[in-house]
């Protein structure tokens, strides 16, 4: 057995990765205490700053330059924390620990930066409306409309698939036809739908650009450089940043010929959007790269032949020193140029670029003790009027979770970035919350911010009501073994209530605050085990929390200063997403109970309804078990081969239809399998073999008055992925993805094809190949010196788009 430091932390970090949390005492202490020992060893220690929270507030800035100073400061902090973390493993990790010279503790560099502070119709406006007659997005809120890539408009359904939006027509319900696509440019994402325009949000990485794409040039630049001891100079392309977001403007008056009406880029990853009131809020995230800053120390060749360990040491602290001087000096010598997100557009004289700043970069905002390198940008863009206008604005934050209401946006980001607790691990996980002001549709206002102990889940452990921020959090999520000062018990769970602090003068209060106060709490909440799903639904939250057994846990959030527990449910399995049906019922999707009730199937995609009218009490009044991996006669459950079937619903809330008037789920279920067979071609029999896919969705009666669920039955799409029998692998989704309710139809998406069935009997109404996909291609081959069927493939080389030869 390897007892070596190295093979138990790796087993600590994988265990504590996957949720094994309660295995951590089983540790042997062979193997857990020379690593606390080797985690706390002497080393070459730098003079780290000191790292300490102070406000979340979030600042704008009313100069340049003391945004500059802020992040030259944060890139110096997190790069000495690298070079630190490098003299620890280096000095004190298990390749080899020696006595030697220690570096002084107070060994700091000169040179820091001092932080400055803080042919139908082709309109939708048609004369008679349909609304109401069909499912739209799955959204978290009443009238906030989140991105996805399918919508409809009841007349139109508009769907991203591949690099082609593909717009299809909806005559009567039941109908389904092709209207038109047009190419996207880049890897389509989500899209936002009002009226007669749509902004489809799309990725775009650097690599991927035509090499005459004027974006090349705006994103990147050769650059030589050298390094120490060596006198060659090397050349190379340089991008500060390789992904890109674009944001397509796009007049659908006409259907049948959509017209781009503008393109818009900003540097970063795309996250998220929503629309309210006809102003999209679309938000992306930049972290940025700082080229030639080292995170490592330039050893001289001869090195690792010193025998001294003191000689060895004062080399190591000389390179030290000089990498120190050499990061100082770039960072010294970074503007905001370096820094910022920047903005693209295409204008009628080609691309061009935005100003990173109005001029006193007033649209920047950081929190006292968070200024760093990462930008989360909400970009605002009005879609009523004649253009469509837009707003930036840039907030320094790790990557967030986002929520919006029909009144605020919040972002929800980890308080510190994972450098700021090295050496610096007295602190507890928390989260900062960020609200902005979205009622005004012309503008993206910053309100206030808080910060709540542990972590957020996702957009649905967060909620506002009536101006009362609510937030569910998991504390201690994965545990802190390394400190024995403490006994860890594993992580627990909160709910938090958070306002404003308001000036009741109307002369103005010197001391006002744009500070979240917390009025409310309810803490410990299923100790050692953590959040898997959340809900707040009017006065009340629900959470879901998970380690061998699923409790449900209903809160009295009536009044917010005094949040209660009111029941518990403890029941097999896990719930995923919780979705209200009614006041007085919950319907679920999740993983199945293991062995006994115990753990997890993830086999089994389980459907669950919950009868909480009496919230002292909540019952499990129904439980429906799904897989499509089971569903074979000859098939002893996987002995056939069949791979864990999954639901894109469990993970993914835009997946999950609940249609009211018919009291019908609609969930996707996929699954496939490896298989071997034969075919017969001009009389020749040829074995081969290729995946078998399964990609349906699933169809179950939802009986809130009686409690009970049923499967009312199932749209198959899985003959678009098995044309020819058995198919080659396919490198994107072979799965039903969304789903429409259409009056007394079901509509069901997935990327090779669309289908309408009637919604009693699942009567097949129209089937459509859908453009923007590519299908996968199955070669024969016959024994010996027998004719290749497909001459234009070698039969000795494997496609690895086709099924694979057996001979």
């Amino acid at each position: 057995m390897d007892r070596s430091p190295t093979a138990a932390v790796l087993v600590l970090v994988m265990m504590l990765s996957s949720g094994c949390l309660g295995l951590v005492d089983d540790i042997d202490d062979e193997v857990i205490d020379p690593v606390l020992d080797w985690l706390e060893s002497e080393y070459p220690k730098l003079d780290l700053p000191i790292r300490e929270r102070t406000s979340p507030v979030l600042d704008n800035y009313d100069e340049c330059e003391l945004l500059l100073a802020d992040l030259q400061a944060s890139v110096y902090n997190e790069m000495m924390v690298a070079l630190d973390q490098e003299s620890y493993w280096h000095w004190a990790g298990p390749s080899w620990r020696s006595g030697g010279v220690w570096m002084e503790d107070d060994m700091m560099m000169d040179g820091a930066p001092e932080a400055a502070g803080a042919d139908t119709d082709s309109s939708s406006s048609a004369d008679t409306s349909r609304e109401g007659e069909y499912s739209e997005t799955n959204n978290q809120e009443e009238g906030v409309d989140e991105a996805d890539f399918l919508k409809t408009d009841g007349y139109h359904i508009y769907m991203l698939n591949g690099n082609l939006l593909v717009i299809m027509g909806v005559p009567e319900f039941g109908e389904l036809t092709l209207e038109s696509n047009m190419s996207i440019q880049g890897y389509p994402m989500q899209m936002m739908l009002d009226g007669d325009r749509l902004v489809v949000a799309s990725n775009i990485y650097y690599w991927n650009l035509e090499p005459n794409d004027p974006l090349r040039a705006l994103m990147s630049e050769e650059v030589t450089v050298s390094y120490p001891g060596q006198e060659e100079e090397y050349s190379y392309t340089y991008t500060r940043v390789q992904n890109l977001v674009k944001y397509t403007v796009i007049d659908i008056s006409d259907r049948s010929e959509p017209e781009v009406e503008r393109e818009i880029y900003v540097e970063g990853n795309y996250h998220t959007a929503r629309l309210v009131d006809g102003t999209v809020r679309s938000v992306t995230h930049l972290w940025t790269y700082i080229e030639g800053l080292r995170t490592w120390v330039y050893l001289p060749d001869d090195y690792w032949n010193v025998e001294s360990d003191e000689d060895r040491m004062a080399i190591w602290n000389d390179s030290v020193e000089e990498t120190i001087a050499f990061n100082t000096a770039i960072i010294d010598d970074l503007t905001l140029d370096d820094f910022a997100p920047h903005l693209y557009e295409v204008g009628a004289g080609g691309l061009f670029q935005h100003p990173i700043s109005s001029g006193d970069c007033s649209e920047f905002t950081a929190s006292a003790d968070s200024a760093g390198r990462g930008f989360t940008t909400i970009m605002t863009i009005q879609m009523f009027g004649d253009d469509a206008t837009l707003e930036v604005d840039h907030i320094t934050s790790s990557w967030a979770h986002v929520y919006a209401s029909q009144n605020v946006m919040v972002l929800a980001e980890p308080a510190n970035d994972w450098w700021w607790f090295w050496r610096n691990s007295g602190w507890d996980d928390a989260t900062n919350i960020h609200v902005f002001d979205i009622s005004d549709p012309t503008e993206t206002t910053y309100v206030a911010s808080g910060r709540v102990d542990g972590t957020v889940q996702d957009q649905f452990s967060l909620s506002e009501l009536n101006g009362i921020i609510r937030v569910a959090t998991t504390e201690d999520a994965w545990g802190r073994w390394w400190l024995e000062t403490e006994e860890w018990t594993g992580p627990t769970n909160n709910v938090f209530t958070l306002a404003t602090t308001e000036c009741m003068i109307p002369e103005g209060c010197d001391d006002e605050t744009s500070e979240l106060m917390q009025i409310g709490h309810v803490d410990d909440i299923a100790e050692g085990e953590r959040i898997w799903s959340a809900r707040f639904v009017g006065n009340r939250a629900y959470l879901v929390t998970f380690r061998n057994m699923d409790p449900l846990w209903v809160i009295d959030l009536s009044d917010p200063t005094d949040p209660k527990i009111l029941g518990e449910l403890e029941i097999p399995g896990v719930s995923t997403y919780i979705h209200p049906v009614d006041a007085n019922t919950l319907l679920t999707i999740g993983i199945g109970p293991g062995p006994d009730g115990l753990g997890l199937d993830w086999s089994v995609t389980q459907i669950s309804l919950f009868d909480v009218s009496d919230p002292t009490n909540p019952v499990l009044a129904d439980s429906l078990p799904i897989s499509p991996a089971y569903e074979d006669e000859n098939c002893d459950q996987w002995g056939c081969g069949w791979s864990w079937s999954w639901s894109e619903a469990t993970y993914e809330h835009k997946a999950f239809t609940y249609w009211a008037p018919e009291q019908l789920l609609a969930v996707p279920l996929s699954t496939y399998r490896y298989m071997y067979d034969e075919v017969e071609i001009d009389g020749r029999v040829y074995s081969y073999s290729g995946y078998e896919f399964v990609s349906t969705l699933q169809l179950i009666d939802v009986d809130a008055e009686n409690g009970t669920l049923g499967i009312h039955g199932m749209v198959n799409h899985s003959d678009f992925y098995n044309e020819d029998g058995l198919s080659g692998w396919w490198s994107g989704s072979t799965s039903i993805r969304r789903s429409i309710f259409m009056g007394d139809y079901v509509y069901a998406f997935s990327a090779a094809g669309a289908s309408v069935h009637s919604t009693d009997d699942l009567e097949l109404m129209v089937e459509l190949e859908l453009p923007g996909y590519e299908t996968p291609q199955t070669y024969y081959y016959e024994d010996g010196d027998g004719e290749a069927v497909d001459s234009e493939n070698d039969p000795g080389e494997e496609d690895e788009d086709s099924a694979t030869v057996e001979g």
